[in-house]
């Protein structure tokens, strides 16, 4: 796996072979990580706008967790 950006204490974005990873550091006092595929509607987001539909991405998957929890790898 290959890792394309680094944001420290943000989030990570790597490539395999077929998929984007992102792993986005979330919580306050207990700092956790959520780490899942991008789906065809993130991928195609992160195509067309990058690093800025990464940023807003990051802040909803802290703002609802539960909703990526699920789909974690």
């Amino acid at each position: 796996m290959q890792e394309l950006i680094n944001k420290n204490w943000d989030y990570i974005l790597s490539q395999s072979e077929e998929d984007f990873i992102l792993e986005v550091v979330c919580g306050t006092v207990a700092i956790y990580t959520i780490t899942f595929k991008l789906d065809e509607t993130e991928r195609a987001g992160f195509e067309a706008e990058g690093e800025r539909y990464l940023d807003h991405l990051a802040w909803k998957v802290r703002d609802y967790p539960e909703e990526y929890i699920k789909r974690r790898v």
